[in-house]
């Protein structure tokens, strides 16, 4: 079943990142933009959407926790919301601030 669950990630992958990171539709991205600020100091960056997605695709891997890492995104489920709806959601973590290095 493992092997079955990460041979569809993988055939999957870039339209899941797509969905993830892009999405669907009028309001699809084009750009993605990253600021940080600390103090007075301030980075950006502005880069297009096909290359942060491939900037952020990579392996996929399952962790022992049952989390889901395709590259460098983070699938889990969402939970701490006391049996809420919400805690049936996924949520997608990322590192912005890696695309500023």
């Amino acid at each position: 079943m493992y092997l079955a669950k990460k041979f569809f990630i993988m055939q999957n992958k870039i339209p899941s990142l797509n969905d993830i990171l892009k999405g669907r539709g009028q309001f699809a991205s084009e750009w993605f933009l990253v600021i940080l600020r600390l103090e007075s100091n301030i980075e950006w960056v502005l880069k297009p959407i096909n290359e942060v997605i491939n900037f952020y695709g990579g392996e996929v891997m399952f962790s022992l926790q049952g989390s889901l890492k395709i590259g460098k995104v983070t699938m889990q489920r969402k939970g701490g919301d006391g049996g809420r709806e919400s805690a049936k959601m996924l949520q997608f973590k990322i590192d912005p601030t890696l695309l500023l290095k």
